[in-house]
């Protein structure tokens, strides 16, 4: 029996295209394509920023030293902040499942994003389970951070469904046993809960 439903944050809790807005910014600064969104996402002060082993302050003055005077940080922030649009069509849809399910939130995320995010959306008026990187210090698909929502939840793998757009990031749910839905849109998601729920 399905007791829990713990979904991923970006691009699918939030609507956001991260990639082309860095890459809009970078083509208006005259950046050379792909450096700016190299240095905000592939370097190892982003994992660290994720993992909450640095604060937002530490992070932008990183990207800073990779761009001296070229990057306008509170501009930037601007950018990633107003990037973070509430995917409402499937908040509503949350609302109406929670006298059923235990909902939560598995998040590669920075703590500070994961506040803006939950504070700006009122997440904490839907979900009861928050397991985020930033304050765990783990990132998916590591099983830890799966085990954490199951506790917190006080459930079982095979209790719960896990809902991410990235199938690279499901493994740790897939090994407790969680079942997995690759998220695409809000209408394929009631057709795949459906599933689930009625063993189809």
């Amino acid at each position: 029996m399905i007791k829990a439903v713990f979904f991923d944050s970006g691009r699918v809790l939030v609507q956001e295209d991260y990639v082309s807005c860095i890459a809009e910014y970078e083509e208006k600064l005259g950046i050379k394509k792909g450096k700016l969104y190299e240095s905000v996402h592939d370097r190892l002060y982003w994992t660290d920023f994720t993992l909450g082993k640095i604060t937002e302050e530490n992070y932008f003055n990183q990207l800073a030293n990779d761009f001296v005077g070229s990057l306008d940080i509170e501009k930037l922030k601007e950018v990633i902040y107003d990037n973070f649009i509430l995917n409402t069509e499937l908040a509503d849809y949350l609302i109406t499942l929670k006298d059923r399910f235990t909902l939560g939130i598995i998040s590669n995320n920075p703590k500070e994003w994961f506040d803006y995010c939950s504070k700006i959306f009122d997440w904490q008026d839907i979900f009861d389970v928050k397991a985020v990187s930033g304050y765990l210090h783990i990132r998916k698909p590591d099983i830890r951070i799966f085990q954490q929502a199951l506790e917190i939840a006080k459930i079982n793998g095979n209790e719960a469904i896990y809902v991410d757009d990235r199938p690279d990031r499901v493994d740790g749910a897939k090994a407790l046993g969680m079942k997995i839905i690759i998220y695409s849109n809000v209408e394929k998601f009631k057709i795949d809960l459906h599933n689930i729920i009625n063993n189809k």
